[in-house]
């Protein structure tokens, strides 16, 4: 059986790297701006010779294996699945057992809450009434948490109890008696990019407060990192190198009813840093889609500057005063992907609010022209925000620095 060291010996780092980025020719190497950072000019190195690359802007570096493990935001053995793939040699990996039980364990509870929602006649009356059909039912594997002795059962049985009680979904009370974390609730699987699952959202039926529930973050589940919908939409996303940014669980499906697939969501949490990198793998624009509310329109000023930093091209629909995407589409489906379509940028949107004299659009402009890593695109934006406002650049720069550094 062939070794991880005959792998490397086989892998061409130079065409590995370059069916992701393009590299440029310097000597003996390889040069190009790094992926993993706004790099204005090139800091990234490949040397076929040693077979690593190196990055001397951010200090990233390492091996082939290593730079698909982050472009693709995979783990190393993943990595090392794939290229073996590629190369088509088989290689055998040992992986980390408890985890891999938990993932199993994870699937056999998904399906059995997908198996439950059949006999909740409370939980499918719901889904109707919320227009959820029967393809989507089955698309993202939707459940009802039910008969807590039948799952406690099931999972005694297939040996993985223990296992799953350390995600947290379940609390030992005493011997033999559990809590389901999501006893009564709609259930709704968090996969991860492979497909894998990974936690539940749960959403109240009954009027109980919270109204939403995930799994306590774990080994394997961390919010910050994960996204709902983006297993199921990447294909279309990395087609279309677009993608659409949404709040909710609702929100994701109801869009994928209407044909709108390229979409994803944060997990209860605002996008953050790491969801942007991730994106920022595979698409080149990002169209936030967020709530027609005060909340939403915070959300957007919170969510653009990570997208900026990663390098992505930003845009904003802001929906009509109490709207949000679920509810906007099963209005006016067409409206709706009518205002996708024609969402202008972000930063040429509060431009023109600029001209007509919105103080808060100028605010948050400047703002984001501080997280555009672009010098040469920040400084053409200062200059037109300089025009519409008749302030001298360098004070509208120091400005900008200062809003810099709060973030």
């Amino acid at each position: 059986m062939p070794s991880l060291k005959d792998l490397l010996g086989k892998i061409d780092i130079v065409d590995i790297i370059s069916s992701y980025i393009e590299l440029k020719r310097v000597g003996n190497s390889y040069t190009a701006r790094c992926p993993f950072h706004p790099d204005d000019t090139p800091s990234f190195y490949v040397s076929p010779s040693k077979g690593i690359f190196k990055c001397f802007g951010c200090g990233v570096g390492g091996d082939a294996i290593k730079f698909v493990s982050l472009y693709e935001n995979i783990d190393y053995w993943e990595a090392v699945e794939k290229l073996a793939k590629r190369y088509g040699i088989s290689i055998k990996l040992r992986r980390k057992e408890k985890d891999s039980k938990l993932l199993v364990a994870l699937q056999k509870v998904a399906e059995f809450y997908h198996e439950q929602l059949k006999e909740s006649k409370q939980a499918i009356d719901y889904l109707q009434s919320r227009g959820i059909n029967s393809k989507s039912i089955g698309k993202f594997t939707l459940g009802f948490a039910g008969n807590t002795e039948k799952l406690i059962k099931l999972l005694s049985e297939e040996g993985l109890l223990e296992v799953y009680e350390k995600s947290g979904n379940i609390t030992k009370i005493e011997e033999g008696v559990y809590r389901d974390l999501f006893k009564n609730r709609l259930v709704i699987p968090v996969r991860d990019i492979k497909g894998d699952v990974i936690a539940f959202g749960g959403r109240s039926l009954d009027g109980s407060q919270p109204k939403y529930i995930n799994s306590p973050e774990s080994e394997i589940f961390k919010k910050r990192s994960n996204l709902f919908g983006l297993y199921e939409s990447k294909e279309y996303i990395k087609e279309g190198e677009e993608v659409i940014v949404v709040e909710g669980y609702f929100d994701l499906i109801s869009l994928w009813q209407e044909g709108i697939r390229n979409c994803t969501a944060p997990l209860g949490t605002a996008l953050t840093e790491d969801h942007a990198f991730m994106l920022s793998k595979l698409a080149k624009r990002v169209i936030l889609l967020y709530d027609g509310d005060k909340a939403g329109r915070k959300a957007v000023r919170s969510s653009v500057p990570h997208l900026l930093k990663a390098g992505m091209q930003v845009r904003v629909v802001y929906l009509p005063e109490g709207e949000d995407p679920d509810s906007f589409v099963k209005k006016d489906p067409q409206a709706l992907k009518s205002l996708i379509k024609t969402s202008q940028e972000v930063e040429v949107y509060l431009l023109q609010r600029v001209k007509e004299g919105d103080k808060e659009a100028f605010e948050d402009l400047l703002y984001f022209c501080g997280f555009i890593p672009d010098g040469v695109k920040r400084y053409e934006l200062l200059k037109e925000l300089s025009k519409a406002t008749s302030l001298p650049i360098t004070s509208l720069q120091e400005r900008m620095v200062k809003v810099e550094k709060k973030e």
